[in-house]
């Protein structure tokens, strides 16, 4: 039997490798958003936090996809020239971090009074010196992923996603007369001891064989155009939220800030579950694109064909899966991990997380449509989804007014633009290849989740333990009644099990 060569073995060891510490980065983030509420000690000191942070996390999201994939393209192309390409890279990102972190300095007041928040002034002049530090770390990561030092990359992230953890939760604990200001600045200190722990292992490269900066822009402007859409869709209510409320509170006569605070508090909480079926479908856009990218530069629309609908069908139920029973059982799901008051956001998560099965499905239309030469489709449908979720949860927030249904409202307008982002990919991937999903696939799932929901919900979860019983309820339940429904198979499971491996 053949022997797999060195460069097979050292990209299986990769592939495990980054795979490794993008799950550890997953934990250490769900870590620090489960314990940060109960070190911070109000639901309105982890408003204020969570504002600041969703806000400059589009930024920083933005610059790690963008600035990675871009160094990382130049390094891998001739891996001669890295020295030069790290050297080119960390000085465009000095000034694009420069840039953006003198403009997060000075438009900070803004942002406050965007916020009607005086309290958040100081966490966004320390945020500024967050972005300036992603944008160096990114450009040295960058380089190891170019270089396939794919130990090295996972190294530094892990060790990122510890520093962070501690960071975060060591200043709200250590820093407690602070509160939130604490947190963020060790975040940000966290951020800068990441880069001069990585510069001091990659180095500053070397000066020589420049690329031309116009390839630089070219690359990674779309990455920065469709990057900063798909972030905007996935966080940008948290922003408006915070605005309408506080207005509304105002108006009423009330202290906009504080009750603003509270109630992204409440919806932050919200987020960390609701994002779960995200995170864990991310890896099958890593495995289409190639696929799709092959078969369409070879005219191949039958192979096309029969990955989208296996992908799609595989995603939609391994995302129902997930939602159905969260939702079924939201009130026990933010039991387990919040303190009592935080159960005034179950009802946005019963929302939202059907919101992001929509957008995980448009983000795989996306990949589609990108791998097949129309990134720039991709990029106008998500700022058509953007526009709808902002002003989905502009409305319908300002529609109910502050009281028990205002997270429901802006859970549901963020879902609205996520529908909507996904109904125009979908039709677009099945006008170009002729196929989705197969519509009693879509019946099935949409009856098992429907069982999975209410079996879930009719769980009593009054306890930790019983939330757990539910969720595993309802999702039993969901598998049960697609195998009753012949829609489960043995392959499906084979296939599930494939995926999770990568």
């Amino acid at each position: 039997m053949a022997q797999p060569d060195e460069a097979t073995k050292r990209a299986g060891r990769g592939l495990i490798a980054i795979a490794g510490a993008k799950i550890f980065f997953i934990l250490a983030g769900y870590t620090t958003q489960l314990l940060l509420p109960r070190l911070l000690g109000s639901p309105e000191l982890f408003g204020l936090y969570s504002k600041v942070v969703s806000g400059i996390s589009i930024l920083n999201n933005v610059l790690i996809a963008a600035t990675i994939q871009s160094v990382s393209k130049f390094v891998s192309e001739d891996e001669s020239r890295a020295p030069f390409v790290l050297r080119q890279g960390l000085k465009l990102q000095l000034w694009i971090g420069g840039l953006l972190a003198i403009g997060i300095l000075s438009l900070a007041p803004l942002f406050a009074d965007f916020h009607h928040d005086p309290a958040a002034l100081p966490l966004f002049r320390i945020a500024a010196v967050l972005v300036f530090a992603y944008a160096l770390y990114a450009a040295i990561v960058g380089t190891l992923n170019g270089r396939q030092l794919f130990a090295k990359q996972a190294g530094l992230d892990m060790t990122f996603a510890t520093l962070r953890t501690v960071g975060i939760l060591g200043g709200a604990a250590l820093l407690t007369q602070w509160g939130a200001l604490g947190s963020v600045a060790g975040f940000a200190a966290a951020a800068v001891l990441i880069t001069v722990l990585a510069l001091s292992l990659v180095g500053l490269g070397s000066g020589g064989g420049a690329i031309p900066m116009r390839a630089w822009i070219a690359f990674m402007a779309p990455i920065w155009i469709y990057q900063g859409l798909l972030n905007g869709i996935l966080q940008l209510d948290v922003q408006i939220l915070s605005n309408t409320v506080s207005t509304m509170a105002s108006e009423a006569g009330l202290e906009g800030s504080a009750v603003a605070n509270e109630h992204v508090g409440f919806y932050r909480a919200a987020q960390t579950f609701a994002f779960v079926p995200y995170q864990l479908i991310l890896a099958m856009t890593f495995i289409i694109f190639p696929m799709i990218s092959k078969a369409t530069s070879a005219g191949d629309d039958a192979a096309a064909r029969s990955t989208i609908r296996g992908a799609m069908r595989l995603s939609l139920l391994l995302l129902l899966g997930v939602a159905a029973p969260i939702a079924g059982a939201s009130d026990g799901v933010m039991r387990i991990a919040y303190p009592e008051a935080y159960l005034a956001g179950a009802p946005a998560l019963g929302i939202l997380v059907f919101g992001i099965v929509a957008f995980a499905l448009f983000v795989l239309c996306a990949t589609v449509l990108s791998s097949a030469g129309r990134p720039a489709t991709a990029a106008w449908i998500a700022l058509f989804g953007l526009l709808s979720a902002t002003a989905g949860n502009y409305f319908f927030v300002r529609e109910v007014g502050i009281g028990e249904h205002t997270l429901s409202a802006a859970a549901a307008g963020t879902a609205l633009g996520m529908f909507v982002a996904l109904l125009l990919a979908g039709g677009t991937v099945y006008l170009r290849f002729r196929t989705l999903f197969a519509p009693i696939t879509v019946v099935r799932a949409l009856v098992a989740g429907a069982v999975g929901f209410a079996v879930a919900g009719q769980i009593p979860s009054g306890s930790r333990i019983m939330a757990l019983v539910a969720l595993a309820g309802g999702f039993f339940a969901y598998a049960g009644t697609l195998l009753l429904l012949r829609e489960l198979k043995r392959a499906d499971l084979q296939a599930a099990f494939r995926v999770l491996k990568r």
